[in-house]
């Protein structure tokens, strides 16, 4: 199963920090590789009704882990 992710930042920006944001998609996890990417494509479709000052520059497809398991890095 796999969970996406999609980093956004100000339009005319450099990726950076200050100026990015990470999106965790909230109806995954996928079976498959290619549902998870398909579901990439409709974030980065949709991101300008919801955040029109912003823009996709990257994503991920990541195996998923069960909150159960994740680790506590603070």
């Amino acid at each position: 199963m796999y969970e996406a992710f999609v980093l956004v930042c100000l339009v005319g920006k450099p990726m950076a920090d200050e100026f990015c944001n990470q999106l965790q998609d909230i109806r995954g996890p996928y079976m498959t590789h290619d549902q998870c990417l398909t579901r990439v494509y409709e974030i980065q479709r949709d991101l300008p009704l919801y955040k029109p000052s912003m823009e996709a520059r990257a994503y991920r497809c990541d195996k998923f882990t069960p909150q159960t398991e994740k680790q506590r890095t603070w």
